[in-house]
């Protein structure tokens, strides 16, 4: 899904370091996990670390901007597209904060729920009763069941909120994201016009 990201103004930490005694460096900042990080489904990666599954929290927000900086230029070009060097502060907060009659966003944690390991989200069309989904996951986490168990989630929320399908594009090179989709039994058409561009589509069959 292509994402256009507005600039940020920087950061109050990086002003903060700037004003900063050059002969007192400036405090280490303490992570703070959002109140609710505990909650949601705890499972484990197939290496064995303890992770949770949780819909994500306005708090998240600082949790992203780190979880997207951990990931390589090759991810983010992958997840949107086009080169960006970090996620703004403005925009981690938006993502954070979603309403969900048009989106549902959930978060792959650490246990104790100080770290984003992947992020994933649908976004629900009400008139073509479909929902687009994006997905990002931590380097040192793919191939852990992250991408799995987000995308297992995004389908049965796709299906409870009435979503008949639910689709993504993919670039062609993204074999990871093709070969997960397909897994999970999404079939893929070209997109006419975007050379290097994949339509992937499951139909949902409706909750009784």
């Amino acid at each position: 899904m292509k994402t256009h990201l507005p600039r940020a103004a920087p950061s109050r930490g990086a002003r903060a370091q700037a004003a900063a005694s050059p002969l007192r460096p400036p405090a280490r900042t303490r992570i703070q996990a959002p109140p609710d990080a505990g909650t949601g489904e705890a499972f484990l990666a197939r290496d064995g670390r303890p992770l949770r599954l949780r819909r994500i929290v306005p708090g998240d927000a600082d949790a992203l901007r780190r979880a997207f900086a951990r990931m390589t230029p090759e991810q983010i070009r992958l997840r949107v597209f086009h080169v960006l060097n970090e996620l703004p502060e403005p925009v981690a907060r938006f993502l954070c904060n979603v309403d969900p009659d048009k989106v549902a966003a959930f978060v792959v944690t650490d246990d104790d729920g100080g770290e984003i390991r992947g992020e994933a989200r649908v976004h629900f069309d009400h008139v073509t009763e479909s929902a687009e989904f994006a997905i990002a996951i931590d380097p040192a986490f793919t191939g852990n069941g992250v991408g799995w168990s987000l995308m297992t989630r995004l389908i049965e929320t796709s299906r409870a909120h009435g979503m008949r399908a639910i689709w993504g594009h993919v670039l062609a090179e993204n074999s990871a994201m093709l070969d997960l989709a397909s897994r999970l039994g999404f079939s893929r058409e070209a997109v006419s016009g975007e050379p290097g561009l994949l339509r992937v589509h499951l139909a949902l069959a409706p909750t009784r």
